[in-house]
């Protein structure tokens, strides 16, 4: 089959996103493939050639991504809904109200939908008035570079970021759906324990060391506040922030940490749990969106509007070490679910389904 795969995401911001981890590690899977011819494309006029389908992995509710005519049959992977979910944090002008109503009458011409969970499905069906027969469940996976590391590595990267010996840590953005107050709520409630004294938080991800302080702009309210109440908590000794780390680091984090926790409001999926889990690490998650889909038995759950139930978990986790290594185990078999082979291989079958 000859695929014309379109690869803007690695060429765009979405290139360190979740969009672009998961056209790269598609397209890598897919090109090893001998069944398949693999064209990649920024723009449909570099297709010289007849192909069975093209692919665009990624769809933007409010821009305008999907072109009106490709002349193919078109495959498009749908990750959420979100800003339909919560429209009152993700303000569009008449441009994006304008570009909504042409993408989904694009998406309509559409021949398959491709999401990450049955939670985006749902969503996808009830928000896009998309016949659920177009839509195809296919899971991400973490990199195979996420697993658990040897002592002296870890120690390298301890002493290099200077990491505390106990620390719970978060990997990813600061919009609002991912409920970073509320994680900043809870953890200043437990290092005033005093068994929690001790207790650092890390986030990882660039966008904390944004200056966001002078910047007005809906999608940085929720950063806005979560540096200000950890200057207002008196917390900047004890939340650490190193930025964006690269690959081998961000391993190393994970393995590193005491507890990874995701107190998000929603998830179209959640790679970073997943992420976690293949390193090892203790996982506590809200059980919101996609997530459970994700961890399974795995992870430990809680309410994100509940801070009391969060800070239980915490305690219990972090004080006791045969739960702690009950939830490791069953973090790597919960991890070892997913791979991108198995999410090429079921992308393959779509394709295949189009040909047919």
């Amino acid at each position: 089959m000859k695929i014309a795969f379109n690869i803007v995401p690695l060429e765009s911001a979405h290139k360190e996103r979740g969009i672009g981890y998961y056209t790269k590690n598609l397209l890598e899977c897919l090109k090893k493939d001998p069944d398949l011819e693999i064209i990649e494309f920024t723009n449909l006029v570099d297709i010289k050639k007849d192909v069975d389908c093209v692919h665009f992995s990624w769809f933007d509710l409010y821009f305008h991504t999907l072109p009106l005519n490709t002349h193919f049959p078109t495959v498009v992977t749908i990750h959420d809904v979100i800003p339909l979910i919560f429209k009152e944090h993700y303000p569009v002008g008449m441009r994006g109200k304008i570009n909504f109503i042409l993408q989904k009458f694009t998406l309509n011409r559409c021949k398959k939908i491709i999401t990450d969970s049955l939670v985006s499905k749902t969503d996808i069906v009830k928000y896009l008035k998309i016949n659920e027969s177009k839509i195809t469940i296919i899971p991400l996976a973490s990199d195979p570079a996420f697993k658990v590391l040897n002592e002296s590595k870890l120690l390298l990267v301890k002493r290099k970021y200077n990491l505390p010996d106990r620390f719970l840590l978060y990997v990813g953005d600061a919009n609002f759906v991912k409920n970073l107050p509320f994680l900043i709520d809870c953890f200043n409630d437990l290092v005033k324990l005093p068994d929690f004294v001790d207790l650092k938080l890390v986030l990882v991800g660039g966008v904390f060391l944004k200056n966001v302080e002078n910047i007005d702009h809906p999608e940085l309210l929720s950063l806005k506040k979560v540096l200000m109440m950890i200057k207002d908590y008196g917390l900047e000794s004890k939340v650490l922030r190193p930025g964006r780390l690269d690959l081998d680091d961000l391993v190393a984090f994970y393995n590193l940490a005491a507890l990874y926790v995701q107190p998000s409001l929603y998830e179209g999926f959640g790679l970073p749990i997943l992420q976690a889990l293949a390193c090892g690490a203790p996982v506590l998650s809200s059980n919101k969106g996609a997530l459970l889909e994700v961890g399974g038995n795995a992870a430990l759950y809680f309410d994100p509007g509940n801070k009391t139930q969060f800070n239980s978990l915490v305690v219990e986790t972090l004080q006791n070490k045969s739960l702690r290594s009950k939830l490791s185990k069953l973090g790597l078999i919960q991890a070892a679910k997913f791979s991108w082979e198995k999410t090429a291989q079921e992308t393959k079958l779509v394709y295949a389904k189009i040909k047919s």
